[in-house]
């Protein structure tokens, strides 16, 4: 279907002013539109704020039914702004839209969508203005929400269905950048990039994307174009046509620098290794957010260190006591918070003994104490003070990213 899908997020309908702009843009694209949109920004915050001044456990269904008011608040605003400037359109919830979910409440994943109404409105000449961030169930019926950013998946879920030519995500910067702009001004926008790259930064905390949209658009081949909302420049395409060299290539390749703050460290002792494989695959639940760690090399036999969110201390500890009641380890320490910084990219796991020198003497030499190292191919990780986290990431974009070339390597040495 010869169409776009425009997706809006909250700082681009932030008040009256910008849902008229989003309208004006919107009507004066030459080609039929689809738009998703966000609730208007810090909604949601303000919601999950009032569900916890009401209760320390809200019921998932009702925050659920609660976080939902804010896209629905959105639609009906923008559809309401269209139609003042001639363009005739209609709100879609979740459930008008035609999408379904397994029903999980809180975090949410598409299962399919059945996009004949939205199809049917944009061949009548009508815009569809359709609530991001929700489905309803497909057993229950009930109505469901996504993980945070969904309403990135709700574009991109609705841009497969309708094979639309391009899914914009339309935000407050001009698109991707190697490193977050409001802290580093190095910071360069990338014009491309491919799905792997984009879902690495994206899961090392670069905002600009919903990771689970980012792996729905890699799936179904949906070309993602990440914009600014207010000025009509090319931003950053994320496709398959640029996917770089495997993994494992012997070419070093830096794509960006990502950091998340608000971690928590925990270290499990006593795990035998019978068990190490159960613990490792509880670990791995995709809702937890999770990242286990490597280095330094622990001084105690059976032991694992990872990284969680705060928001998910308590969905761990469930899921730790469980393990624990079954001998899997005797002991469990937490600490933090700490921050998490990532260099992304390609190659490190074949180079990392070059590399990760280089790493630990750049942050050293700015008196930042590196407390876990972890290397995968795409991606090296270090564990700081949540205080050190920006000046971790300015140094590290300064020395593998603002040069055009990459950095000479140390030749190989023993790191301790």
């Amino acid at each position: 279907m010869n169409l776009v899908i425009q997706k809006y997020g909250g700082t681009s309908l932030g008040d009256a002013s910008k849902i008229r702009r989003a309208a004006r843009r919107i009507a004066t694209e030459d080609r039929p539109v689809v738009v998703v949109v966000s609730a208007m920004g810090g909604t949601t915050d303000t919601m999950v704020n009032l569900a916890s001044d009401l209760t320390d456990a809200p019921p998932a269904r009702e925050l659920d039914l609660l976080l939902s008011t804010g896209e629905q608040a959105s639609a009906a605003a923008l559809a309401m702004a269209l139609h003042e400037i001639g363009v005739s359109a209609r709100s879609f919830s979740g459930r008008d839209a035609g999408i379904t979910t397994d029903g999980v409440h809180g975090d949410a994943r598409i299962i399919n969508v059945d996009a004949s109404r939205v199809r049917e409105c944009v061949q009548d000449g009508c815009v569809p203005v359709v609530t991001g961030f929700q489905g309803i169930a497909a057993q229950s019926g009930e109505l469901t929400t996504l993980s945070r950013g969904g309403s990135d998946t709700t574009a991109v879920a609705l841009a497969a269905a309708l094979h639309a030519d391009e899914c914009e995500i339309l935000t407050d910067v001009e698109g991707v950048f190697t490193a977050d702009p409001r802290h580093v001004a190095e910071a360069r926008k990338m014009d491309y990039l491919s799905y792997g790259d984009m879902a690495e930064l994206a899961s090392s905390g670069a905002s600009v994307l919903a990771h689970p949209s980012v792996e729905y658009a890699s799936n179904h081949r949906v070309p993602v174009h990440v914009r600014s909302s207010a000025t009509g420049t090319c931003g950053t395409w994320v496709t398959s046509a640029h996917s770089a060299a495997p993994f494992e290539s012997e070419r070093l390749t830096a794509v960006g620098v990502a950091h998340q703050t608000g971690q928590l460290r925990c270290q499990l002792d006593g795990i035998t290794p019978a068990e190490l494989s159960t613990v490792t695959a509880a670990l791995a639940d995709p809702t937890l957010s999770v990242d286990v760690l490597e280095y330094p090399p622990s001084d105690k036999v059976g032991s694992l260190r990872f990284t969680v969110k705060a928001a998910h201390r308590q969905q761990v500890d469930w899921m730790l006591a469980e393990l624990r009641a079954a001998d899997a380890f005797t002991e469990c320490h937490w600490s933090g918070p700490v921050g998490k910084v990532s260099l992304v990219g390609r190659g490190f796991r074949a180079h990392h003994p070059r590399v990760r020198p280089l790493v630990l003497d750049t942050l050293k030499s700015h008196h930042i104490g590196v407390r876990d190292l972890a290397v995968s191919a795409r991606r090296i990780s270090i564990t700081c003070a949540e205080h050190d986290v920006l000046t971790a990431v300015t140094y590290l974009h300064r020395t593998f990213l603002a040069a055009q070339r990459w950095p000479s390597l140390p030749r190989e040495r023993a790191v301790g």
